[in-house]
């Protein structure tokens, strides 16, 4: 009984702690974020150092490429300076940034799909054309189609599929980043297939 005490003591004293060390951090960041208002460089680093690492570790999860992890966070970074202004102290800062990274990682995968066009099966079949020009015109075609199909998928949809089919995320994965049921997942896949399916119908 004694001992069950003193762990439920012990509990809510990390409770406690855990509490106090989040409101410190929010007093901390409104700070910040009141002094990069001002245009306060200090304040800009500060945050930059305190949070990099986090983020960092963050997209490694989104994009599979260091540079192009370093190249998002410095996008996001620039942003911030340029709309330092703007910002609110709301104790919303971590979120913000995470937001933010999340969401230039989005717009770097959505760029890759559209300048990569470098899928194994087309490029087979593009090469085994070369001397068939009928095929080869009609190989050209299908990928155009597949690509605007793509483009027309609702933002939400089209970020899960690329994520999936262009990525190899598994659906776990993409449910854990997006912070959305795996179910979510499975349906919006299923409707961009049933989607690209109707909309390719045409060279079957």
């Amino acid at each position: 009984m004694l001992l069950m005490s003193l762990i439920h003591k012990i509990k809510n004293l990390d409770g406690i702690e855990l509490s106090r060390d989040k409101d410190e951090r929010v007093i901390r960041d409104n700070n910040w974020v009141e002094d990069l208002n001002k245009g306060d460089k200090n304040a800009f680093e500060a945050i930059y150092k305190c949070y990099y690492a986090q983020l960092y570790h963050f997209l490694v999860r989104y994009l599979s490429s260091g540079p192009a992890i370093e190249d998002t966070i410095q996008q996001v970074f620039f942003n911030v300076w340029q709309n330092r202004e703007n910002l609110e102290p709301r104790g919303t800062l971590k979120s913000y940034l995470f937001t933010a990274v999340r969401n230039q990682a989005f717009k770097q995968l959505d760029h890759d799909n559209k300048v990569d066009r470098n899928q194994s099966e087309w490029i087979e079949n593009y090469q085994g054309s070369e001397k068939n020009p009928e095929l080869h015109f009609e190989l050209e075609e299908l990928e155009k189609a597949y690509q605007e199909a793509v483009e027309k998928l609702p933002e939400k949809r089209r970020h899960i599929f690329l994520m999936h089919r262009q990525n190899n995320l598994t659906y776990q994965e993409i449910a854990d980043v997006l912070e959305i049921s795996i179910k979510t997942v499975e349906t919006q896949m299923s409707r961009s297939i049933k989607f690209l399916s109707i909309y390719l119908k045409r060279f079957r």
